[in-house]
């Protein structure tokens, strides 16, 4: 049961609501092809009529006749669509008296195998004029039977007040083989014998009772089986066995309950106009979305794990927005699809997209920014997920890289969202990419200090520098920078090694306390930037 049928069900109650706006379904157009055919809602016009009926019954011609027998037999009035049957000499062990057998039956084998458009049909006494038939009889609809056709005839007979047309005699006497080969089955003639006569939005009883029907005995069927293929996964020790064993007993079940009922309907002894208002494809539209979604969100799993083991972090933090890119336009793509499948010009949709699209564009301009900040961002890769940097003013760890905006951590723990346009313009440091920090102290040594002294002072942080197992060997500087306002200028670089910032501070604090000891053992002192004053 799809979207049609729910949509045929609204057009129903909005035209009874709004009967001058929508018009309701023509019960006289019966279906008489074997094909699904969509009809479009159409405003209530009068029928043109070629003729003036003079028969009550409107038998006068060939449409009148099949018109009056098409609405007798929605009313469920076989007597009354027995009287539209010619039941006269009809072959032995056929009687007239069960000419309302013999219309139910006739309107069970147009229901499910033919569709006439009784627009189509000649609305005049004399019938259809060369048509390879004789003058008194018409055809409105052909069968195929066992790789023959059969041709169900209209025929003119004999009235009290002139000729009448009437579905001929010899099609009468082939509507019990007819039946037995294209009508309907035990199951549903036991349903037509069991409920009660009537119709749900233009749609008989017992139809909806085989819907129902076929929709729970499909997910009866398919539930143990994924339940068992489920357990099966759990069981095992394939990757991912979690999100496998959830698609396996969702989407899947749901895709594949969905691919049973369908045949089944498509199969099934339900009138092609019932299938015509319920086939719409939407629950298959639906579970193929589902499922897809499902399968993508596998395969961005089974990518990241793989990526996290070789250490690819800027491909994971790709994966997210890619995987709901794909989405999206998938989505986009089945719902074109399925427009196409109601009948809907799917290039004048996509050219009205393409004309609106100038507009979107316009509107959204920062959107269309942001996107393509984001192509930036990770084609150039200045930043990477997990990387601390800093962004201007702010400084914090990067957590994701998303579509329309980044994700930082700040110092404080708080979380910012900083546009990509924006960010693809700013100057920013990333701290992580450095493969090692710096140590620079600047200390000034009291005047006091000989030459001695200074130059012994050197050459002991000099090698209390080479000797650190964290120091890199190479850059490495102590030198007298010369004489301060306040006093001589001592400037020590070097690099340690670690990119860890706790570590380097660990490693930092040990620099400066040997520093300070090296210059207390040399009997000089470490005086601040401006002198102080001491107390008396």
């Amino acid at each position: 049961m799809d979207l049609r049928l729910f949509a045929s069900l609204l057009l129903i109650l909005v035209s009874h609501l709004f009967p001058s706006a929508i018009a309701a379904v023509n019960p006289s157009m019966i279906n008489l092809q074997g094909e699904p055919k969509i009809e479009e809602a159409a405003p209530e016009l009068p029928v043109h009529r070629l003729y003036e009926y003079k028969d009550k019954l409107r038998r006068d011609t060939p449409r009148g006749t099949l018109e009056g027998f098409s609405q007798a037999a929605y009313e469920q009035d076989f007597e009354l669509a027995a009287k539209y049957l010619d039941l006269r000499y009809l072959p032995e062990g056929m009687t007239a008296e069960s000419g309302a057998e013999y219309a139910s039956k006739l309107q069970a084998i147009i229901d499910r195998n033919v569709w006439v458009d009784l627009d189509q049909i000649n609305d005049s006494p004399r019938g259809l004029d060369n048509d390879m038939l004789p003058a008194y009889r018409d055809a409105f609809g052909r069968i195929q039977v066992d790789g023959g056709e059969v041709s169900l005839l209209l025929q003119r007979v004999p009235g009290k007040q002139g000729s009448l047309w009437k579905v001929s005699n010899a099609t009468v006497a082939k509507i019990p083989q007819l039946y037995n080969q294209l009508g309907y089955g035990p199951v549903v003639e036991w349903l037509i014998d069991k409920l009660p006569e009537g119709r749900l939005f233009k749609i008989n009883l017992w139809e909806w009772v085989l819907l129902v029907i076929y929709l729970l005995a499909a997910f009866i069927i398919v539930i143990p089986i994924t339940w068992f293929v489920k357990i099966l996964l759990l069981r095992t020790r394939v990757g991912l066995k979690t999100e496998l064993a959830y698609i396996v007993a969702g989407p899947l079940r749901f895709f594949l309950a969905v691919i049973l009922d369908r045949a089944w309907i498509a199969h099934s002894s339900i009138s092609a106009m019932a299938l015509d208002m319920i086939d719409t494809g939407f629950l298959l539209f639906i579970s193929a979305c589902w499922l897809v979604w499902s399968s993508l969100g596998i395969l961005q799993a089974g990518l990241k794990q793989r990526w996290i083991a070789k250490d690819n972090q800027q491909g994971v933090s790709l994966l997210r927005p890619l995987t709901n890119f794909t989405r999206v336009m998938f989505i986009a793509l089945a719902g074109l699809i399925w427009l196409e499948h109601l009948g809907f010009n799917a290039s004048a949709i996509m050219a009205g997209m393409g004309i609106g699209g100038v507009a979107i564009a316009l509107a959204s301009k920062q959107s269309i920014e942001n996107f393509i900040g984001t192509i930036t961002l990770y084609s150039a890769a200045p930043i990477k997920v997990g990387n601390l940097c800093r962004f201007g003013a702010i400084n914090g760890t990067v957590e994701e890289i998303g579509l329309r905006c980044t994700q930082i951590r700040t110092l404080d723990r708080t979380l910012i969202h900083v546009p990509n346009a924006k960010l693809a313009e700013m100057e920013i440091e990333n701290i992580s990419e450095r493969e090692k920090i710096r140590f620079k102290a600047d200390i000034r040594l009291d005047y006091a200090t000989s030459s001695e002294q200074l130059k012994s002072i050197i050459y002991d942080i000099k090698l209390m520098l080479e000797q650190h197992a964290q120091v890199d060997e190479s850059p490495l500087r102590v030198t007298f920078q010369g004489f301060g306002l306040h006093g001589l200028q001592v400037n020590i670089f070097a690099y340690v090694g670690t990119t860890s910032f706790p570590s380097y501070q660990v490693i930092a604090e040990e620099l400066h306390l040997g520093i300070m000891d090296i210059v207390a053992e040399h009997g000089s002192q470490i005086i601040p930037v401006a002198p102080t004053m001491l107390p008396k």
